[in-house]
């Protein structure tokens, strides 16, 4: 039952991870509209504007990548799994940055969130017995 409910808060985390792209897409405007009254470079504004837009592709190229991870270890290979906790790391390490750095910011709790369900969902997801611990020697093997 219990990986199950993991299985389905996983997904459900992972997806909104990867639509987040669109929602932070779509803030561009507001971004605009905030910046653009400043006298900043003009290289320094349309960097911004590059950064912008790579997170959002960033979000949604995390949101395939735990797509992929949970298709992975819902039919048996463990090994993404790596690749579901880093991205979990990430979140939750930026969430808590900001919070503190941004005093309190609940937006980055939101993060912070993320991170953390997709971590915890991600461990209990994946069975400990069920986990491969391969040698070098194994993994070239099987490769």
């Amino acid at each position: 039952m219990w990986r199950k409910l993991a299985s389905v808060v996983f997904l459900i985390d992972s997806l909104i991870i990867g639509l987040g792209a669109v929602g932070h897409g779509l803030q561009a405007p507001h971004l605009h509209a905030a910046i653009d009254r400043f006298p900043i470079e003009p290289d320094m504004h349309s960097m911004i504007y590059v950064v912008w837009y790579f997170v959002s592709g960033c979000m949604l190229a995390f949101g395939v990548t735990l797509i992929w991870v949970w298709r992975s270890v819902m039919s048996g290979d463990n090994r993404p799994i790596v690749a579901g906790a880093v991205i979990g790391v990430l979140y939750a390490g930026i969430g808590a940055f900001g919070l503190v750095y941004r005093h309190g910011d609940p937006f980055m709790a939101f993060f912070l969130v993320l991170g953390a369900v997709l971590l915890v969902s991600g461990t209990i997801l994946v069975r400990p017995h069920e986990l491969r611990s391969l040698t070098p020697h194994q993994a070239a093997r099987e490769a």
